[in-house]
């Protein structure tokens, strides 16, 4: 991993109800990311049966991993991509590195399929060729969707995406054999690129309630199925 494929990333956490006020605003100040501008991105995040790349979060280790599987659709989750990728994210303190391969599924065959599928358990070994080699056993725990906005940040060309209607529609019930619904009440505000602050331009976002915070959409909706707090 080296240093130059490291970024900084900054997350600010609004309240969902707002989201439209900060669209307008971000349509207004920034530009539109010229390849895809808005999406809805789903997400199977993996886990062992200790639920340890959810603990790191948790007890907010210095080291942390996340492996999922991605995927790609219209801001309606109508319409899925035929691309989805394999990905894992480290991150190093504030520094994050992220390695990613495409699979052979499309994005409507992994919307349909249970969690429980024995090709989605194999998911995590295709990252083998781009050096990650999983110590445990892994297993797809549970979705996440949201509806996704991406700008350009005009000065520091820093990258923003906007996060929001949040929600954890499927689980794996080998993992959770118990759940509750998941929709979150934030929104999520990223700024990612080589400045560790937020760039002077952006100012006015925390005006409209942005605050700075180390928001895990993974460890927030696991907490909201299971109604556990730590």
């Amino acid at each position: 991993m080296g240093n130059k494929e490291y970024s900084f990333e900054l997350k600010y956490i609004i309240p969902n109800s707002r989201a439209s006020h900060i669209l307008i605003w971000l349509k207004t100040n920034c530009i539109p990311d010229p390849e895809f501008a808005e999406a809805t991105v789903s997400s199977i995040y993996y886990d062992d049966r200790q639920w340890t790349f959810l603990r790191e979060k948790i007890n907010s280790d210095y080291l942390k991993t996340k492996i999922r599987l991605r995927w790609y659709s219209d801001i309606s989750y109508i319409y899925h991509y035929e691309t989805s990728f394999m990905e894992a994210k480290f991150k190093i303190g504030g520094r994050r590195h992220k390695i990613r391969t495409k699979t052979s599924y499309t994005g409507e065959w992994i919307s349909a399929q249970n969690l429980e599928n024995a090709a989605l358990m194999e998911m995590p070994y295709l990252l083998q060729d781009k050096g990650y080699y999983p110590q445990k056993q892994l297993f797809p725990a549970f979705q996440i969707s949201y509806k996704r906005s991406r700008f350009i940040e005009p000065f520091t060309r820093s990258r923003i995406c906007f996060d929001y209607d949040i929600r954890a529609p499927r689980i794996n019930y080998l993992m959770m054999p118990k759940s509750n619904p998941a929709v979150l009440q934030k929104a999520v505000f990223e700024i990612k690129g080589k400045e560790e602050e937020l760039p002077v331009t952006l100012y006015p976002l925390t005006d409209l309630g942005c605050k700075i915070s180390s928001f895990s959409k993974y460890s927030v909706c696991y907490q909201q199925l299971l109604q556990m707090h730590f």
